[in-house]
């Protein structure tokens, strides 16, 4: 009965593979099955989603609007548009009014409101399950209080997808501080405007942290209230907001497009090219021979590099977005912001954290503020690790919300029983 108990209110996860997400209820049923009960819902707490790519921070974006940035070119951009874009958001730039005079989004600490109440709901019957999933398809509805804000958030998310093309200047589906400031101050946009950022928002799976699980990240109402979502960044944090605990093995991948490995099951010629020159020529033939996978790699190449322009400029990473990206340095500083003051963050990652030199910023800082808990280093020689080589080093990486007295070393280990070895294990 804990175990169930337990799971349905304190279990939260994320995951870009809908596979994953429907694996990881059926475990969390599994672990808290109480005989006579129905399997609880967990729609609410574990979830699909790209955890590096949508807001953290909805007070932000609200203040600051797009990022100029934001229309840097990338392949398949027009950049005639990209510059008239770029121009046309920086002379719609924050005014200071934000939705002062009513008519703006739902308010986040309604939603908040509104998501501990589903939460709070009895789920003992088949009936209470069912009246709890009604709730929360009402609340997610379009004409529930998720819907707006998590059509505000993407519309600021998207304007660093939307591929700027003549087709989507003639349709007006190209998104600035204009169509995101006067949709938060409550003017309806062109229906086919939103529909089209809703739907890349739920193609990409934009991962809007603060109305994803607002009972998390704001303040209820109250006296006290401001009613808006907290600040999730590497800064201060208030000790009420955020996770206790973040536990993950993010993958460490690079950002960019690997040519090699998407054309693996595409196109054996391509993928096992002599060298990137004659890749580069048969990629050029698709053109011709193959028109629809032409089309598909220039979406993916569009899609990598936008999303690497939204990691560097998006303003979510001060700290990590450096030189040539990698998956686990972003999802690092991830893990940080969304603990709370007195949280902890543990995480499975290469020893490249601590000694790389596009990690220097965000170790440095770490540092700085006293928030490096723990890194446990270790060589996989043992293959801890089968699919990853037997040279790679990797660490158990802890960061702390508060400030820490000493932070707890080991290097050079190849079995986790070794961290019991007072000789090898030692605090700083």
């Amino acid at each position: 009965r804990a175990q169930r108990e337990v799971i349905g209110r304190c279990i939260y996860g994320v995951d870009k593979n809908p596979l994953a997400v429907e694996l990881c209820k059926v475990a969390l049923w599994m672990e808290g099955h109480e005989p006579g009960k129905p399997l609880s819902f967990l729609d609410h707490r574990i979830k699909c989603g790209d955890s590096l790519v949508g807001v953290m921070d909805i007070e932000a974006i609200a203040n600051t609007g797009i990022p100029d940035e934001a229309f840097k070119p990338v392949t398949g951009d027009d950049r005639e548009i990209a510059k008239e874009l770029k121009k046309r958001n920086h002379s719609h730039g924050y005014t200071g009014q934000g939705n002062l005079f009513g008519g703006g989004p739902a308010d986040s600490a309604t939603l908040a409101k509104e998501a501990a109440a589903i939460a709070a709901m009895c789920d003992d019957s088949v009936e209470s399950v069912k009246a709890k999933a009604a709730r929360y398809s009402k609340l997610h509805s379009a004409e529930g209080l998720y819907s707006r804000e998590f059509t505000l958030c993407s519309l600021w998310t998207a304007a660093f997808f939307i591929p700027m093309t003549q087709e989507n200047k003639r349709n007006r589906l190209l998104v600035t501080s204009d169509e995101f400031f006067r949709y938060l101050q409550g003017e309806e946009l062109p229906k086919n405007l939103t529909a089209y950022v809703q739907a890349m928002a739920i193609d990409l799976r934009f991962f809007h942290w603060p109305i994803e699980f607002p009972e998390v990240f704001t303040s209820p109402p109250g006296p006290a209230s401001t009613g808006s979502a907290r600040r999730l960044s590497h800064g201060e944090r208030g000790s009420d907001y955020g996770f206790d605990c973040v536990l993950g093995n993010p993958p460490w991948e690079r950002i960019k497009l690997q040519e090699k490995e998407f054309f693996e099951t595409k196109d054996h010629d391509i993928a096992t090219a002599a060298n990137k020159a004659e890749r580069e020529k048969l990629i050029q033939k698709l053109k011709k021979s193959k028109p629809s996978l032409m089309i598909e790699f220039e979406a993916a190449k569009h899609y990598a590099e936008a999303q690497s322009r939204f990691l560097r400029e998006s303003e979510r990473y001060p700290l990590t977005a450096t030189g040539d990206i990698n998956t686990y340095v972003v999802f690092a500083e991830t893990a940080r912001s969304l603990i709370s003051k007195d949280g902890m963050a543990g995480i499975i990652v290469p020893t490249g954290i601590a000694t790389d030199d596009t990690c220097k910023e965000f170790f440095g800082d770490l540092i700085v503020k006293k928030n490096l808990a723990a890194l446990y280093d270790f060589e996989n020689r043992e293959a801890l690790f089968a699919d990853v080589h037997r040279s790679y080093k990797f660490s158990l990486f802890t960061i702390s919300g508060k400030e820490e007295a000493r932070g707890s070393f080991a290097f050079f280990l190849t079995r986790p029983a070794q961290l019991n070895d007072r000789e090898r294990v030692f605090a700083l």
